[in-house]
């Protein structure tokens, strides 16, 4: 179906007039459109996102009433399409969170440490199913790992393995998963005001699913060295974590983050984005 047919889907089963529009990915699991600059229209592509989607349409309505911040609620439902109103703000990259003073990073970490401790506490029988992530199972983590150490020299192949047996020798990365996650957290999909420097929402849940809760964490920022130690002390300690045991397992499964970010790229066959990682990864296991 062309971009055409599916606006003329769009005007025909919610009467919006589309003046504009703007694609804003073609992801393996949907397209997504922006409509007028104000409504956001997700396609999935296959049977299984329709009827994972058709769930977490139900379990998005009943979190949107107690999320302390916003996140995509359906407006509109069709048979191929599901629409909803544009959030405020634009995506907190990187380069934002830098710049931010100590007290600004502090409020940023109220903000996530108490969306977190909602979300992982929100209990729903329509989510029943596993986020789309590594870690879910013994191994998991070892995804094109001789893809991946076949750019390292010998000490850095034995830090990556001592990471490797880190997180294999966490049993909590390995318990069932009951806690509903975001599951795909990191800047692109969190949303700020950079004028108030505070979060306006999160969106893209195309990921979310139940696994462990450190899984939301680490890709926040940059938790593979010690200078963002005290940034996540201060989302956990807002998130209630009443122990260093969050926090211990969140830096071991940091190196993760990167290995992703690869995995990604390689299937894209996207070899400049594969150097970045590498590049990444060789910095932490130096």
């Amino acid at each position: 179906m062309s971009i055409n047919s599916k606006i003329e889907e769009i005007e025909k089963s919610t009467k919006l007039i589309v003046s504009s529009h703007k694609i804003i990915t073609r992801g393996a699991d949907s397209l997504v459109i922006e409509i007028n600059d104000k409504w956001i229209f997700r396609f999935p592509k296959t049977l299984e996102s329709v009827k994972k989607m058709e769930k977490r349409l139900r379990f998005l309505k009943s979190f949107s009433e107690i999320s302390p911040l916003k996140i995509p609620v359906p407006r509109h439902i069709g048979p191929n399409f599901i629409g909803y109103k544009k959030i405020p703000g634009i995506p907190f990259l990187p380069a934002n969170f830098k710049k931010l003073t100590n007290n600004e990073k502090t409020k940023i970490a109220f903000q996530l440490g108490r969306f977190l401790k909602a979300l992982h506490s929100f209990k729903s029988k329509q989510c029943d199913y596993s986020a789309n992530y590594l870690v879910m199972k013994k191994g998991d983590y070892l995804t094109c790992s001789e893809t991946i150490t076949k750019h390292f020299n010998k000490k850095e192949i034995e830090n990556f393995q001592i990471k490797h047996n880190a997180i294999e020798g966490n049993p909590l990365n390995f318990k069932k998963p009951t806690t509903i996650i975001h599951g795909d957290l990191f800047f692109n999909n969190i949303l700020w005001n950079p004028k108030n420097k505070t979060l306006t929402g999160v969106i893209d849940w195309a990921e979310s699913g139940r696994s462990i809760p450190a899984m939301d964490f680490f890709m926040l920022a940059d938790f593979n060295t010690t200078s963002n130690d005290k940034f996540l002390k201060d989302i956990l300690r807002s998130y209630d974590a009443n122990d260093d045991k969050l926090f211990k397992q969140i830096k071991e499964l940091a190196i993760i983050d990167p290995m992703n970010w690869f995995w990604a790229y390689y299937k894209e066959n996207n070899s400049k984005g594969q150097e970045r990682m590498i590049k990444r990864m060789k910095k932490i296991l130096k």
